[in-house]
């Protein structure tokens, strides 16, 4: 066995266990001495070469030592958001719908209309309050729309604040929302795709992509 080769296995074992800042501190060292013209003119062409190599062989072990932990980071933010999403919301297909309507006044209002089914991911009874539009943007004032529950114990859908419709823990119901907006959206036909934001009484928000059908057109 060429004793080279254990002696470099050594070396790259060694670096390996090195810090992330010290790694980056030698890469950007490195750099700036191949980047500067007066630095660089310091070394033979043969040296200022091998620097060259030697930097981008040093960022190299920066983003290999770097990539896990910005993974492991990654991946504890999307645990921790999941596991705060207090409720989640599936729209049910075929039974979403816009449309835009010529009011009395001359003006044009645009209806969105969402089925969906929410589920309630926290111990607590969530109360859905609130429903906008958040893509496509309608510009225009936003008139006073509906977000109704179905109650637990009959077929009947009220809201939170005259009902007393709630979801329980644990529990999936149910929940339709009417969004009034006065102006129009740029398309002018056909399905939509849009983003709807849902929030409860506590303030939580959550948002879920739904298609859209256009009112009097098929799915």
């Amino acid at each position: 066995m060429d004793p080279s080769s254990g002696m470099w296995a050594r070396a790259l074992d060694s670096v390996k266990n090195w810090p992330l800042w010290l790694l980056v501190a030698i890469a950007l060292s490195l750099t700036v001495f191949v980047a500067v013209a007066d630095f660089r003119t310091l070394a033979s062409p043969t040296t200022a070469t091998a620097l060259v190599y030697a930097a981008i062989v040093a960022w190299i072990f920066v983003l290999a030592r770097a990539a896990k932990p910005i993974t492991e980071a990654a991946l504890t933010y999307l645990h921790y958001r999941e596991q705060s999403r207090y409720f989640l919301v599936t729209p049910i297909e075929g039974q979403c719908h816009w449309g835009v309507s010529k009011q009395p006044d001359g003006s044009y209002v645009t209806q969105v209309a969402v089925q969906c089914m929410v589920k309630n991911r926290s111990t607590e009874r969530v109360h859905i309050m609130k429903a906008h539009v958040i893509k496509p943007r309608i510009r225009g004032e936003v008139l006073p729309g509906l977000v109704v529950t179905r109650s637990q114990s009959a077929n009947v859908f009220g809201t939170p604040h005259i009902s007393g419709n709630f979801i329980g823990a644990g529990q999936t119901l149910p929940v339709g929302c009417t969004i009034l907006i006065r102006g129009v959206p740029r398309q002018k036909s056909g399905p939509m795709q849009s983003k709807i934001e849902f929030e409860d009484a506590d303030g939580h928000r959550e948002r879920v992509k739904v298609r859209l059908i256009q009112m009097g057109q098929a799915a």
